[in-house]
């Protein structure tokens, strides 16, 4: 019984990141001729969306187990492990971030010749915008996962990837308008 309850957890998680990824797809296929003015974006885009999974199931992973082993209660107020975990992963966002941006700058120019600093820009502001959308949802996720016993565990990693995905293409997309 507990394997069937798992198998059903895991595969309808898989089957909500594939439809996120089609998603996150589509509205990159109607942004392109906004990616296409920076070519840098195009060297940044696959490690800035790998990033906004791996930073929010690496939250929901952590919260997960402290949820299992009693350290943390599922609820947002007073909860020192979730402030620091947040904490964590905001500064894990703006740090890698920048560094993605930095790279797609510096591989833009020794590839093309073309210095646009617009892309470190792009890069910060795309991953702070997606963090105010995926953290909360990963949290609150996480958190009603556990109170209506399901296993985060099995739940979160795939869902992460999908709002991970959708988010930092809007977010993404948000940041070129401004820019």
């Amino acid at each position: 019984m507990a394997i069937r309850k798992d198998f059903d957890e895991i595969l309808t998680a898989e089957m909500a990141s594939t439809a996120g990824g089609l998603a996150a797809g589509t509205m990159l296929a109607f942004i392109t001729n906004k990616i296409e003015l920076i070519p840098a974006l195009l060297i940044f885009l696959p490690g800035f969306l790998e990033m906004r999974g791996n930073i929010s199931g690496s939250l929901s992973a952590r919260l997960s187990s402290a949820l299992f082993l009693g350290v943390t209660k599922p609820k947002v107020k007073k909860n020192r492990i979730l402030r620091g975990n947040v904490a964590a992963a905001m500064l894990l966002v703006v740090v890698v971030s920048l560094i993605l941006g930095l790279v797609a700058l510096f591989a833009n120019w020794i590839f093309f010749g073309v210095m646009d600093h617009r892309i470190i820009l792009i890069a910060v502001i795309a991953g702070m915008l997606s963090n105010l959308i995926e953290i909360p949802v990963s949290v609150l996720t996480t958190f009603w996962l556990f109170r209506h016993g399901h296993d985060p565990q099995n739940i979160m990693g795939p869902y992460d990837t999908a709002i991970g995905d959708v988010s930092s293409i809007i977010s993404i997309f948000i940041a070129i308008v401004m820019i």
